[in-house]
């Protein structure tokens, strides 16, 4: 990974919300990509094989200020990913599908080689969805 290319993923991420669908808590990692890119926030949603209902993260994914989800897929069940993947074309919401929850350098990687970073940039100037909403309610009153 080339210094550029992690600065400009640092720049696009810096204070923004991430979530990371699938596989089981570990802290450390999460704690690891929240202090790299200085993220607001780091959601984990696990899921488990034998957990059919994709429930548990589908009203996460909609949480303002997300900007990109990570599907962890060595610990999740097909069916997660194709409904996190359908999930996140409607919302235009980037994704990137990892085996484990990524090592920051890999992460920035995998941003710059998707060409996510435009997409990631994208969401992060969105009004979130409670603005729009006040603003919407105050147009009809």
């Amino acid at each position: 990974m080339n210094t550029s290319g992690y600065q400009h993923a640092l720049h696009a991420l810096r204070g923004q919300s991430i979530i990371v669908v699938g596989g089981d808590r570990r802290d450390e990692a999460l704690d690891r990509l929240r202090a790299a890119f200085d993220l607001r926030e780091v959601i984990h949603c696990p899921t488990c094989k034998n957990d059919a209902s994709s429930r548990s993260f589908e009203a996460r994914l909609h949480s303002p200020g997300i900007v990109l989800a990570i599907w962890v897929l060595g610990l999740s069940r097909t069916h997660h990913g194709k409904h996190l993947h359908r999930l996140c074309r409607s919302a235009e919401i980037p994704w990137v599908d990892c085996f484990r929850i990524p090592h920051p350098n890999r992460l920035a990687a995998e941003i710059c080689e998707l060409h996510l970073l435009e997409a990631i940039r994208a969401r992060g100037t969105r009004p979130s969805l409670a603005i729009e909403i006040t603003i919407a309610m105050r147009g009809v009153a």
